[in-house]
């Protein structure tokens, strides 16, 4: 891979639960920024921890009756990036993610901080994008602490790339991104409204409401599932998603139009028991056996 937009990729990373196969679709590429973090910092740490999670659970997903470990991964190991500089960082991270979107490759990143989605959604440079971004909170604030690039503005800056966005989980949200979100078109569904309508129906309205994008990407922030599951992260909220809800809504919405998706916000130091990182092993594997079952019909 000598293309200059690889420059800051370092390929001697840890692997993906050992996973190294070039000719998979499916790229893993490490993000770990922890720059903004206004909570539990630690993000940085989370590529590595996931990449050894992996390698104790199993890759067969009985949801989609498809073998992971046949189909692999291709880990092509860690961003580097600048400790404090985060617009240079979200240039680096549109590049490596643009080389590979232009390889035809469904990129997964592991987070890092939430504002790394908003330099990989400038890599993908595609018309019609559409963005479900799976999280406690809405990160729709202008800036936050006088800052404009930060994890509590991801999706503002998102929004004002021309990009659909829907939010899934949310229950953390200030009025001034309640009243951004209902200006500007930016549907978002509670936990507690799941519960009234259930997975299969927020997963038609999801469906429905993406109809005309051209591709659709993936963000699962790890707050957005509820602490008693997933404990180490950077800003846990109660009341969220249980882990079988959020995966079979992306395994109801997932199709051939899905171009990648991310795991951020996830805090090994606060993960005592290892088992954030090992939801977010498990919750890679069934996302992208679900790609790979859509692509394949």
């Amino acid at each position: 891979m000598n293309d200059s937009r690889l420059f800051y990729l370092n390929e001697h990373s840890r692997k993906f639960a050992g996973f190294n196969k070039e000719s998979s679709p499916f790229v893993i590429i490490g993000i770990p920024m922890d720059i903004t973090s206004s909570y539990r910092p630690g993000s940085r740490f989370a590529p590595n921890s996931i990449r050894d999670a992996a390698q104790y659970i199993e890759f067969y997903s009985i949801r989609n009756d498809i073998d992971m470990g046949e189909i692999g991964f291709n880990d092509v190991g860690d961003i580097v990036l600048h400790p404090s500089n985060v617009e240079e960082n979200l240039t680096r991270i549109a590049s490596v993610i643009n080389y590979f979107q232009d390889n035809k490759k469904i990129t997964i990143s592991i987070g890092g901080e939430h504002t790394i989605t908003a330099g990989i959604i400038k890599g993908l440079r595609k018309e019609g994008l559409c963005l479900i971004s799976f999280d406690a909170h809405l990160d729709l604030r202008e800036e936050y602490m006088g800052y404009k690039y930060d994890h509590a503005c991801v999706m503002r800056r998102i929004s004002e790339y021309n990009v659909k966005i829907i939010e899934v989980g949310t229950r953390a949200v200030s009025k001034e991104e309640i009243e951004y979100a209902r200006q500007n078109g930016i549907a978002y569904f509670t936990p507690h409204q799941i519960r009234l309508l259930g997975s299969k129906e927020v997963a038609r309205k999801i469906i429905t409401s993406t109809q005309e994008c051209k591709s659709i990407y993936l963000s699962v922030d790890m707050d957005g599932i509820d602490p008693a599951y997933a404990p180490g992260v950077a800003t846990p909220e109660p009341e969220g998603l249980d882990p079988t809800t959020l995966l079979e809504i992306i395994n109801l919405i997932a199709d051939k139009r899905v171009v990648g998706f991310d795991i951020v916000e996830i805090s090994p130091p606060y993960d005592s028991s290892g088992i954030t990182s090992v939801l977010a092993a498990r919750i890679i594997l069934e996302t992208a056996s679900a790609i790979y079952k859509s692509r394949s019909l």
